[in-house]
Formats: structure tokens, sequence, C-alpha cells
């Protein structure tokens, strides 16, 4: 037999029970494992069905916020890759005319 509890929390966790069939006394009960327990309170959150439609809402937009700024972040750390490869080409002419400068005074 399994028993639930009376809160939101508890009436998603299970405890097992054993029940001696002949007498109907409670032999044993234990808790589930923390693993166990932590499926059976995520399972709502994955199948949203958890707080209703304004939570679903709210993490909704969360979550695309959070897509929003890696491609955002992404792109830009892409384009910037691709910034110091003319800034490079630039760099040694600018290291040599320093140095006939340097010579000159």
């Amino acid at each position: 037999m399994f028993l639930r509890g009376n809160t939101p929390l508890t009436a998603r966790l299970l405890k097992p029970a054993l029940i001696d069939a002949q007498s109907g006394v409670l032999t044993d009960s234990r808790e589930l494992p923390w693993y166990v327990a932590t499926l059976l309170i995520s399972q709502p959150l994955h199948f949203g069905d958890y707080g209703g439609m304004p939570l679903k809402v709210i993490l909704r937009a969360i979550l695309d916020l959070i897509t929003i700024a890696v491609l955002v972040t992404g792109l830009y750390l892409w384009l910037r890759r691709r910034q110091p490869a003319s800034l490079g080409a630039r760099a040694p002419k600018l290291a040599t005319s320093d140095r006939r400068m340097e010579a000159a005074s």
C-alpha cells in the first residue's frame, strides 16, 4: 500500500507501507529514497501542471529571456572573434613606424 500526504507537496510523495493481509496491522513503513522523492516532486514541473497558467507564463518568459541572452552573447562573441583578424594586419605596421620614430629622435 502507498500513503500520500495532505499538503500540496506531500500529496505528490508516496510512502510505501507494508500491511499484514490477515490481521490488517501495519507491519512496516519506510521513506522513499531521496532520488525517487526528487523525481516525484519534479514531475509537475516537467509536465507543466504545477502552479497553473500564471506560473507557466512566468516560467516560459524567464526561459525565453535566458535563451535570447545566450543567443545575443553568442553572436557578439562570434562577431568579436572575426574582428581582430583585420586589426592584426595593421598592428605590425604601427610597430615598425614607432621604431622609425624612435631611431629618428
